[in-house]
């Protein structure tokens, strides 16, 4: 694995993405971001927040789905409940994250582990769109067919990723 990811940062040292880090080091909004040291806490802060919101939202509606929360509520009233939440979570974890991509674009962009949680971001967003649109329309009284079920783990298995990869950003050699 270890090589596979050391082949994969050598490929991207040898893509555009290189000279992309180094001009965006050099525009004035990565400039007031490494300027200002509170400016990096503070916007990991509003992305672990986010993400904290939106993977709790996910999970108690994926638990009311399995049929281990808020047996008494119909499904579509807790998917009513805690989608806007993902939405706004969503908006808040891109605009965070661009503004990480900024403030230290060489670390994120040449990293392979960010482009994986990339990968995983993309399709946890796509999954849980679909997820979430089909549970809306569950009736009242109606149950998860077993896909949906499948569905609901499937998304909290690959949200957990996504935050592990987040994670891992820091540890991988660039």
């Amino acid at each position: 694995m270890s090589d596979l990811l050391f082949a994969f940062t050598e490929w991207l040292r040898n893509t555009p993405l290189v000279e992309l880090s180094l001009w965006i080091s050099n525009t004035w909004l990565c400039m007031v971001i490494v300027t200002n040291f509170w400016a990096i806490p503070a916007i990991q802060t509003v992305h672990i927040l986010s993400i904290a919101a939106l993977f709790g939202s996910a999970v108690m509606l994926n638990l009311r789905v399995l049929g281990l929360l808020w047996g008494h509520l119909a499904i579509g009233q807790v998917a009513q409940r805690f989608v806007p939440w993902m939405r706004w979570a969503i908006v808040m974890l891109v605009v965070s994250g661009m503004l990480l991509i900024v403030g230290e674009p060489v670390r994120e962009l040449i990293n392979p582990i960010f482009w994986i949680k990339m990968l995983l971001v993309a399709l946890a967003i796509v999954l849980s769109v679909f997820f979430n649109r089909r549970v809306s329309v569950i009736p009242a009284g109606g149950a998860a067919s077993l896909q949906m079920r499948l569905g609901a783990v499937l998304l909290i298995i690959l949200w957990c990723a996504v935050m592990a990869g987040g994670r891992w950003i820091a540890y991988a050699p660039v």
